[in-house]
């Protein structure tokens, strides 16, 4: 072939490329008549030659985002004087990422995007999973939750457990400064069987740490005058516990279930410090309480929420949510002013109970997202809706912004999700991995406070998998959204922190978006 005419050939490809990001991604100044109602102010990749995924978000008062997350990647960017500044895991090629392989990893980035304020890894010499919970506490120090397989964690003297408990993994529980160069303190949580921690965590007014997850073991540290201290079952019971504030102890632990399978998603603490969970479960004998919003296990899996009172020594209301088929809980409820609590996950049931006026009542596709708003005394759903297309999709993270609209992410395969005119990216990138569980686009969705309409929808991804696993709000609307993707075409911004794909598997990413 003649130069000339490979000349041809490449100009002809990137025409075409050209003409897919521009279909996929509307030019930056298209005016907000007939465009999209929100612009990005940054996007970056955030990933070494391994697997790696973002979990938690949190916006800094100056605009800078601290990011928590796991990675499989040895070459992650770590900053001087952090508190781990090479990684320390197993060796990735064991197995999948996210499977085996990984530290935990902490970052935080610059208001534009551009640059890392600081970063570290944080782990043993086994595995560390995501960051599946992470809040401030009063002076800005980094509370962070994983699970571990490292019997070598870096666990700090006077700690309440600083030695592994057995089995294939137990929570790990730390403190760390704000600039993360210090091991305030670290804890593991666990007994002889098997802990996993998820669905993020929550701090009192004193900042005491509530962390939720599930637990197998027989020797699960709980109190006296807790709840429930024994195992109902064979399977895995939920399991809330509260640290105190310097990691020294527990103010209390309980666990939660009924005789299969319960797990928790998340928890929030109420004004006068009673607990507000969220979770799903198989156990037709789940505790329920007399008046429930739904008294009796819908089908294979239901989500079940629930209260406990602030010494966790009483149920104060529990309830499941669910149809026939399969219902899960994802990441991490919400609790308003008045007591009500938010949900999100994701159903399979075509016969989910949905309310009258919800904006979706049926199932569309094998499994659709699910958002619903339980009343303050959990005797009935104020609102419960499903949300979806043809193909796949489960939501995560329901927060509401200062009108009361209902923000919550997730992923989608179907090319079909009801995304609204004035989207970001209008059509379905790509992806489409097994089950949806890790494939499609990631989807952003805002839902008036009464579930009644879907205000503004939008795909976010490219022509790999992506999935947005978390959600912050701004003082001025912007959105701040982490997750992972494998799109090599990923919408990055010029001037970002991290403008090519890293390789691997997955990427972290970070987006900021702001209102036109």
């Amino acid at each position: 072939m003649g130069r000339s005419a490979c000349c041809g050939l490449l100009l002809l490809c990137l025409f075409v490329l050209a003409c897919v990001a521009s279909a996929l991604w509307p030019a930056a100044d298209e005016g907000a008549a007939g465009g999209s109602r929100y612009k990005i102010a940054y996007a970056t990749y955030l990933g070494g030659s391994a697997w790696d995924q973002a979990r938690e978000v949190i916006p800094g008062p100056d605009g800078s985002a601290l990011i928590g997350a796991q990675a499989c990647s040895a070459d992650m960017p770590t900053t001087p004087g952090a508190v781990q500044g090479q990684y320390a895991g197993d060796d990735p090629a064991l197995g999948p990422g996210g499977v085996y392989g990984g530290d935990c990893y902490l970052a935080r980035l610059s208001p534009d995007g551009g640059r890392l304020l600081a970063a570290s890894y944080f782990g043993g010499s086994r595995q560390e999973r995501n960051v599946y919970g992470m809040a401030l506490d009063r002076q800005g120090n980094v509370v962070i939750t994983s699970a571990t397989r490292s019997p070598d964690a870096p666990t700090t003297p006077g700690c309440f457990q600083p030695r592994y408990g057995g089995g294939p993994s137990d929570w790990l529980v730390a403190k760390l400064s704000p600039d993360l160069k210090k091991v305030l303190w670290c804890t593991y949580v666990g007994g002889s069987g098997d802990e996993f921690p998820r669905g993020g965590l929550a701090l009192d007014g004193e900042d005491n740490v509530v962390v939720v997850g599930n637990t197998n073991s027989a020797n699960f540290p709980t109190t006296p005058g807790a709840f429930a201290r024994d195992r109902r079952g064979a399977e895995d019971d939920a399991a809330i516990v509260k640290l105190q504030a310097d990691g020294s102890g527990l103010v209390f632990s309980t666990l939660l279930g009924g005789s299969k399978a319960d797990g928790l998603m998340g928890a929030r603490v109420g004004a006068s410090g009673e607990l507000y969970v969220a979770g799903h479960t198989q156990s037709a004998d789940f505790p329920v309480t007399a008046g429930a919003a739904q008294r009796k296990l819908g089908g294979v899996s239901d989500i079940f929420l629930a209260e406990l009172s602030k010494n966790a020594s009483q149920l104060l209301y529990a309830t499941y949510l669910g149809g026939r088929e399969n219902e899960f809980a994802e990441h991490r409820p919400f609790l308003g002013q008045d007591g009500t609590v938010l949900v999100t996950g994701v159903s399979a049931s075509p016969d989910f109970p949905t309310t009258e006026g919800a904006f979706q009542r049926d199932l569309e596709g094998q499994n659709d997202g699910v958002l619903a708003k339980l009343s303050a005394d959990g005797k009935r759903f104020l609102f419960s809706t499903l949300a979806g297309g043809s193909g796949t999709e489960f939501f995560l993270m329901p927060t509401p912004d200062e009108s009361g609209n209902i923000v919550v992410v997730g992923t989608t395969t179907s090319a079909d999700f009801p995304v609204t005119a004035d989207a970001l990216q209008k059509q379905f990138g790509g992806g489409g991995g097994e089950g949806g569980v890790a494939g499609g686009d990631g989807v952003l969705a805002i839902l008036s406070p009464d579930g009644a309409e879907l205000l503004y929808a939008t795909y976010l991804g490219g022509s790999g998998d992506d999935l947005i696993r978390s959600v912050a709000l701004g003082p001025k609307g912007e959105i701040y959204l982490v997750g992972n993707t494998s799109s090599e075409n990923f919408p990055v911004t010029p001037g970002a922190l991290q403008t090519k794909f890293g390789g691997g598997t997955g990427d972290a990413f970070v987006v900021k978006l702001v209102p036109r």
